[in-house]
């Protein structure tokens, strides 16, 4: 459950997505008013195969999570380097999955 302070916002319900992990406040200033879900850190190995050789490969861990302003219905999905700006995404949740599609069919065929 969503953690708030203030005992005068919703905890669940469309207000607040049961992923919720932001502590909401009413005087929060209005760049800060989202929702966003636990963070995840995957450790990820980058690189630029087309430009570079496999040894310029780095490693580098990302956070992701479940992001939505709170005065919209659109749930974003966050990919970023926990440092520095290796690796930087953040498409819509609809565009995740179309993306997670895409990258498990790209996978089976090269595992084939």
């Amino acid at each position: 459950m969503a953690a708030h302070p203030d005992p005068g916002l919703p905890t669940t319900g469309p207000s607040c997505p049961a992923w919720c992990r932001h502590a909401h406040a009413a005087d929060d200033h209005p760049d800060d008013r989202h929702h966003h879900s636990r963070v995840h850190v995957v450790a990820l190995v980058t690189g630029r195969p087309t430009l570079e050789t496999d040894d310029h490969a780095e490693p580098v861990s990302v956070a992701v999570r479940l992001v939505r302003r709170v005065d919209s219905a659109l749930t974003w999905v966050e990919v970023v380097s926990e440092e520095g700006p290796q690796v930087r995404l953040v498409v819509t949740a609809e565009s995740a999955q179309h993306l997670l599609t895409t990258v498990g069919v790209l996978l089976a065929h090269s595992l084939s």
